[in-house]
């Protein structure tokens, strides 16, 4: 039986200098060879790998300073930035036409957490966010300072490893929650990674105000609690959204939502209890006068709280 099939050609520097940029825009596709695989097209895009087959054009400064450079980086209808502004306006939505099929115009979901958590790990660790407010940081026992740097320094170092522990522990609370939606494991996980990487940019956003607004107000260095928010409400809002295809009520959909995203939360917090304790234990088992320095500071707390309410 006989088969029809695309004809190969042979890719030359001629058919890159000519032919891709003879083309009328106006004018409908005559056949042309792909630059990328060699098949001949008469569409824009080969049907072999999807590449343009009619507007790759050949590299100047100002094809990539003006077009190749903003297209990849600032197009609004594909890639990070169209996905994170879905995550940020309609995020449950969304992820729920990703896992129905909508996929071209997205960002892949591993790589977005990889590069948005990342940034936002980044811009994190240039703001020097500071754990205990200034005051206490005297009163503070060393070995809770170190911990704490050490534990800072995991996090901004290596957010990459830091999701690929919780991320399996956070799909399987959704997926164990959110039966209603009848998304399986692997389709919670690639929720997960969208969920996971928008979530930094509301945390970035909070960090950066509260910041602002503590260099004239210090007391707000009380309120460092609040960064740990985006990570709490986020998730109720797009849980919610996910199971807008159910049959459950508006209620339901919400305590549901809630629960789940509770119960990650404090996940996440015994997570990281876990592991400073790890921390002040390596620490205390390296240096000895650390325990010293704990315990006399931690004796001297009394004194000083019953003192200070007879200060003028």
């Amino acid at each position: 039986m006989k088969t029809d099939s695309t004809p190969a050609v042979a890719i030359d520097a001629k058919l890159a200098r000519s032919v891709h940029d003879t083309v009328a825009p106006s004018a409908e596709h005559g056949p042309a060879a792909c630059l990328n695989c060699g098949t001949l097209v008469a569409d824009r895009f080969c049907g072999h790998c999807g590449q343009d087959a009619h507007h790759t054009h050949r590299f100047t400064m100002r094809y990539l300073l003006l077009h190749d450079l903003p297209h990849s980086v600032w197009h609004v209808d594909k890639g990070v930035l169209y996905t994170l502004r879905q995550m940020l306006t309609r995020p449950g939505f969304a992820i729920a036409e990703y896992l129905a099929g909508r996929r071209a115009q997205h960002f892949r979901p591993v790589a977005y957490l990889l590069l948005v958590g990342g940034l936002g790990a980044l811009l994190m660790s240039m703001l020097h966010v500071q754990p205990f407010p200034p005051e206490k940081v005297a009163t503070m026992p060393k070995v809770f300072l170190l911990a704490m740097d050490r534990y800072m320094t995991s996090l901004y170092k290596y957010p990459s490893l830091i999701y690929t522990v919780l991320l399996p522990i956070n799909a399987l609370v959704a997926w164990l929650l959110l039966r209603a939606t009848r998304y399986h494991y692997t389709e919670m996980l690639v929720a997960q990674a969208f969920i996971t990487g928008t979530v930094t940019v509301p945390a970035v956003a909070l960090t950066v105000l509260l910041a602002l607004l503590a260099r004239r107000l210090p007391a707000l260095h009380n309120l460092s609690f609040v960064l740990a928010l985006p990570s709490l409400v986020y998730p109720i809002w797009v849980y919610w959204q996910m199971q807008a295809h159910t049959q459950l009520s508006a209620t339901s959909r919400w305590v549901r939502a809630a629960g789940a995203s509770l119960l990650q939360f404090l996940v996440l917090m015994l997570a990281c209890f876990i592991y400073i304790a790890f921390l002040i234990t390596s620490l205390l088992r390296q240096d000895p006068s650390l325990r010293q320095d704990m315990q006399q500071k931690l004796k001297a707390k009394p004194t000083t709280t019953q003192v200070a309410p007879g200060r003028p």
